[in-house]
């Protein structure tokens, strides 16, 4: 199981460091998991947005290594996102909007997908980046 693994980053750091491929970009991502308790999904559920059913389950969406909480996105709501954070000892979800920062040059996806005031680097689907305007 060590071996393949191995090879696999191997493979991943030989590749073309002009794209990254989605296992790299999942390497880079804070592996923190959280589940909402009982209470959250149902404030979540009460939201009036026409969307699909929330995952009880979510992932960290900031950088490796990221300063402060954990954060991930839970629903959005016209311009209000609502992102569940959380630390070793405790949760909660927050509204926010997005982070303001787009990418120069525009790339495929231009706008930063995380919250305004978010620590560490802006991100898209498949990248970190900086700029100066970072947070």
């Amino acid at each position: 199981m060590e071996l393949a693994a191995e090879n696999r980053l191997s493979r991943l750091l030989r590749g073309n460091n002009s794209s990254m491929s989605i296992d790299e970009a999942e390497l880079m991502t804070c592996p923190a998991r959280i589940t909402l308790d009982a209470a959250q999904q149902k404030f979540v559920d009460s939201l009036p947005a026409p969307a699909p059913a929330v995952q009880s389950e979510l992932g960290c969406e900031l950088e490796r290594g990221h300063d402060g909480s954990h954060a991930a996105l839970v629903q959005q709501v016209g311009e209000t996102m609502w992102w569940a954070q959380w630390t070793l000892s405790a949760s909660e979800i927050n509204p926010y909007t997005w982070c303001p920062v787009r990418q120069e040059p525009p790339e495929v996806e231009p706008d930063c997908s995380l919250f305004e005031g978010h620590p560490g680097r802006h991100s898209s689907s498949d990248r970190y980046w900086i700029t100066g305007d970072a947070d």
